[in-house]
């Protein structure tokens, strides 16, 4: 039995005869007409019932023809794999992400990508405040997603591409605010407080957005943070993006300091090293995001 016998097969079912089988597969009816023949001596039953004009499948043959789809298609996915590893496509494409950046549009992304790309496997790493340069510099992704600020250019050399804006607020769970006033910096600091775990990168430090006397509450991602929030264990400053639900649910509510900014603005971006050599994959992904047209938070 060869892949040529099943196509055969395959384009006589569904068009109907011998000859509009070999003009698709651009043979001759002849070597179709033999072709299906060797399959049947083979097997020693007879796959086409030729009492009609337009051929159909026997019994036997039907139950063969079905499992003879499911090679067809292996084949057809063999060849494409094929084709993608000798265009030098990447094995793994590896994605970081700092609590800054909201993952669904990466997550878009991806849902095309893994189509277009069967062959590459796709990493999603989720990391700490600022870990974006972080997990670049230790060379543990090949592109990341995270806060940027200009300062950090005296860090490394990176190329980067703007995709959205962030809004940073200061928030507690209207139980944990019962009773109190926080009306200026010194009130919020005499406050427990939930923040991030901070990087190991030399400008960051527990001071950045954590400034309490009292017992502080660490975590490493967003969504905990956020529930330890509602938790009412304390203040925290987030990204107002990942809590708009809340706000509205009266879950959390912003605290507004008469000597504090009401908000902390930044920009997030997609970073890479400027020495690294994207493949083909990673290319692709960096001229895909050049066309995201996120809306301003």
């Amino acid at each position: 039995m060869t892949l040529e016998q099943l196509k055969a097969l395959h384009n006589i079912v569904e068009l109907g005869t011998i000859q509009a089988a070999a003009d698709a597969l651009h043979k001759t009816q002849p070597a179709i007409s033999m072709a299906i023949k060797k399959l049947e001596q083979q097997y020693g039953f007879p796959l086409l019932d030729r009492s009609r004009y337009r051929l159909t499948l026997t019994p036997q043959g039907k139950i063969f023809y079905r499992q003879a789809r499911g090679l067809l298609l292996s084949a057809e996915q063999l060849e494409s794999v094929g084709k993608h590893l000798a265009q030098g496509h990447e094995a793994v494409f590896r994605i970081g992400y700092d609590p800054m950046c909201d993952s669904q549009f990466i997550i878009d992304i991806l849902a095309s990508f893994q189509h277009q790309f069967p062959t590459t496997s796709f990493e999603l790493i989720a990391g700490s405040r600022f870990s974006s340069l972080e997990q670049l510099n230790n060379n543990e992704v090949d592109i990341t997603f995270g806060a940027w600020f200009h300062l950090f250019h005296a860090i490394g050399d990176y190329l980067t591409l703007p995709v959205e804006e962030f809004e940073i607020v200061v928030v507690a769970s209207p139980q944990f605010l019962a009773g109190k006033s926080i009306n200026c910096l010194s009130d919020l600091h005499q406050q427990p407080t939930v923040t991030m775990i901070e990087s190991s990168l030399s400008f960051d430090s527990e001071q950045m957005g954590a400034h309490s006397a009292k017992p502080l509450v660490k975590t490493k991602d967003a969504q905990t943070l956020k529930a330890l929030l509602i938790a009412g264990m304390g203040t925290g400053f987030i990204p107002k993006s990942r809590i708009l639900d809340e706000l509205k649910q009266g879950l959390l509510q912003e605290i507004h300091l008469d000597d504090f900014e009401k908000s902390l603005n930044g920009e997030v971006r997609a970073i890479i090293k400027e020495d690294k050599v994207l493949g083909p994959v990673g290319q692709m992904f960096w001229e895909r995001i050049k066309t995201i047209n996120l809306p301003t938070v």
